[in-house]
């Protein structure tokens, strides 16, 4: 029995593949889908992006997606399987269950009155259609007989396969903070990226390093869990708010001298200093700290969130595009930290 992760090239967003071979065969996990061009990019979306390769992939080996998780509503993580809903051939013949938490299901939960400008609408093959007249991504969960999960929330056990899902976000008030009509957000070719914090040493860090906590609602939403098989536990935060995370490992018994062991965490927000406090790096313990951006947004990741792992222990700090590495460490850092920071080449093997 084996697990493997390819945390795919989903530019400054996310798409992993969780995959585990057993007895009874191969059970694939899809958590997010990247940008859109993380299906399909170029002049007319003619080029495979990584999401689309590894689909193509799994075809070739008559593989399917027995499960895929859309942790939240940002187009970094949401709209490459959007794409792949829309292209024929691909997610809808290929997953079998989907976990969501759609604007329908959170109206439905606090017992509200719908929201239809939040339903996520698929383009139509027809010029003539808009985008609003086009099937909803519900319906056609339901239409092709795609096995939809419950609400998804903090505290609940799933099983699913071979793997076990302890979920730690979001919780209630999170998804509370979602019940409006969600701001539209669209994806531009070309992402500027902030000001990044790369010419502070990890020293200075160090000495003055405050914590200010992600305030995004969507953020909050994000759903986020500890995944279990073959005696190996993995974590994937989404973009969850650390205080939900924090709040939910202690609520399971986890502390500074109780961490949760795991072989890998795939690090909230893309490395966001906002997302990843000492504190929850005291109440875990992990070989690997993964990080998915390509760093043309927002300045991310922060070099204040790899200081702080570097800090909480030994784990090797993993990154999906390799060019980051060289500009988190100042010249004077590499020689004592360089081996701490490596890329993924291909997959990630448990």
């Amino acid at each position: 029995m084996s697990i493997t992760i390819r945390v795919l090239q989903a530019n400054h967003g996310d798409s992993i593949l969780v995959a585990h071979v057993g007895p009874k065969g191969v059970f694939n996990v899809l958590i997010d889908g990247g940008t859109g061009s993380t299906f399909r990019y170029g002049p007319r979306e003619r080029y495979a992006g990584a999401l689309c390769q590894t689909l193509d992939n799994l075809k070739e080996k008559n593989q399917c997606i027995d499960l895929a998780v859309l942790t939240h509503i940002d187009d970094d993580h949401i709209e490459g399987l959007i794409r792949a809903f829309e292209a024929p051939g691909y997610l809808t013949e290929m997953v079998k269950s989907i976990w969501f938490n759609s604007s329908q299901l959170i109206t439905t939960n606090f017992d509200i009155e719908e929201i239809p400008e939040n339903n996520i609408y698929l383009k139509s093959d027809s010029p003539e259609t808009t985008i609003s007249q086009g099937k909803e991504l519900d319906a056609l969960l339901s239409e092709i007989a795609c096995q939809r999960g419950p609400l998804i929330l903090a505290g609940q056990v799933h099983v699913m396969g071979p793997f076990k899902f302890t979920i730690l976000s979001p919780d209630k008030s999170g998804l509370e903070k979602l019940l409006h009509k969600w701001p539209a957000e669209t994806e531009s070719g070309e992402t500027s990226s902030h000001t990044n914090d790369y010419s502070l040493s990890l020293g200075e860090i160090w000495k003055d390093d405050p914590f200010r906590r992600d305030a995004s609602p969507y953020n909050g939403s994000s759903i986020a869990f500890i995944m279990e098989a073959d005696e190996k536990r993995m974590l994937f935060l989404g973009d969850a708010h650390d205080e939900v995370i924090v709040q939910s490992l202690r609520d399971l018994g986890f502390s500074e001298k109780n961490k949760l062991e795991v072989e890998l965490v795939k690090i909230s927000h893309h490395g966001s200093e906002r997302n990843t406090s000492v504190e929850f790096l005291s109440i875990i313990n992990a070989q690997r700290y993964v990080i998915s951006t390509n760093g043309s947004k927002h300045g991310l990741p922060n070099k204040r969130t790899i200081a702080r792992i570097l800090a909480s222990g030994a784990g090797k700090i993993v990154f999906n595009y390799s060019d980051i590495i060289h500009r988190l460490l100042l010249k004077h850092e590499v020689q004592q930290f360089g081996n701490r920071l490596e890329a993924i080449r291909e997959e990630i093997g448990l």
